[in-house]
């Protein structure tokens, strides 16, 4: 809502044009206005920065600059103009308003045809559209305020419980190695236990922390090369593939997108994990990766071999913590599809999978496509 006393700037060299003003925000019945004025453009600008008014009255032409550079004056960091300007000249400058609106003004008004009526309708517009800009601004400072508490947070937790979690693995890994001999079968079934159970909270915490890093990290969008940056993902998984007697069949043609070479690390390596864990019982992975170019942007799908997926929880697997099946059968934490999603959502893209449950899976990335 806007103040019941809301602020005019008036920038207007001339003192018959501003009494008027005055006289008509006088007969408002819905606000009582505070107003300031300054009659030189130079005087306006340090005005209006002082006084961040709800609206200004700018008259076009300034002794000392024109509206469009009292304009250009008021922009912001952001690139825009901060207040709500209401332009005004004379009979015959049509031309002005465009101008004037494309560069940051709100309204235009012709001095010579003003009414009372005119003037409360521009000025009870930008008195609206300020109230909402400033409540929009003050939501998404309090959004980041809380976003860095969250973080803050997330660290937090995630240091305090590693201290004791790693006192309760060491501890656990001692008991299973050098004291075998003296447990009994059960003994040792429950130590298996413990250790398997911390390995996965470590997963976990690790998992939490990359998805809570990747909303407050800086994008950095630039070209990426994907056949560059799949061999450097398979390599470093070397292990693991060899582990599955995996096979990954990677297109030569994987073409350059446009995005953040740390989230689309991210959205692959999960995708590549994903195949690995769920595979046929019995049968190797097979992953192909390949591509094809729609409008602007690149397609990449990632085919597997697997245990597939039933059609009611294509959309629920990118859910966050979201599991299908037991840790016992195949491990996770529920989240590196969730991070996929999340990763994919920053860089302007979709990501979505078509899945025949026992046959195969294929995950689909949209990423802009880098043109020279």
């Amino acid at each position: 809502m806007a103040e019941k006393n809301p602020t005019i700037c008036i920038i207007d060299d001339n003192p018959e044009d501003r009494e008027i003003f005055r006289r008509y925000l006088l007969q408002d019945t819905r606000y009582h206005y505070q107003c300031y004025e300054e009659e030189t453009g130079e005087e306006g600008l340090a005005l209006c920065k002082r006084i961040q008014p709800d609206c200004i009255l700018l008259d076009y032409k300034l002794p000392d600059i024109d509206g469009i550079e009292f304009l250009a004056g008021l922009v912001d960091a952001s690139g825009s103009v901060p207040f709500a300007v209401i332009m005004l000249a004379g009979l015959g400058d049509e031309g002005i308003a465009l101008q004037a609106m494309k560069s940051g003004a709100q309204d235009y008004l012709v001095k010579d045809e003003m009414t009372p009526g005119n003037l409360f309708r521009a000025i009870h517009n930008a008195i609206e559209r300020t109230a909402m800009r400033r409540s929009l601004e003050k939501h998404q400072q309090d959004l980041e305020q809380k976003n860095q508490e969250i973080q803050a947070f997330a660290y937090a937790l995630a240091h305090d419980l590693r201290a004791p979690l790693r006192a309760i693995t060491g501890f656990s890994q001692i008991v299973e190695q050098d004291y075998q001999a003296v447990l009994d079968a059960d003994g040792r079934h429950y130590m298996e236990n413990i250790v398997h159970a911390c390995a996965q909270m470590d997963r976990l915490i690790d998992d939490l922390l990359n998805y809570t890093r990747i909303e407050h990290r800086a994008i950095r969008f630039k070209p990426v090369a994907l056949g560059y940056l799949m061999q450097q993902i398979v390599k470093g998984m070397a292990t693991r593939i060899n582990e599955n007697q995996a096979t990954i069949n990677i297109a030569e043609d994987l073409p350059t997108v446009y995005g953040d070479a740390t989230l689309i690390n991210q959205i692959f390596v999960n995708l590549l994990e994903n195949a690995l864990v769920y595979h046929k019982p019995g049968e190797n992975a097979q992953v192909t990766i390949s591509w094809w170019e729609e409008d602007e942007s690149a397609v990449i799908c990632l085919a597997d071999n697997g245990i597939g997926i039933s059609p009611k929880n294509h959309e629920k697997i990118f859910n966050l913590f979201q599991r299908l099946h037991s840790d016992d059968i195949y491990p996770g934490t529920g989240i590196g599809l969730a991070i996929v999603k999340k990763a994919v959502d920053l860089l302007d893209g979709f990501v979505w999978v078509e899945s025949t449950l026992g046959v195969e899976s294929k995950f689909f990335v949209k990423l802009p496509k880098y043109v020279l």
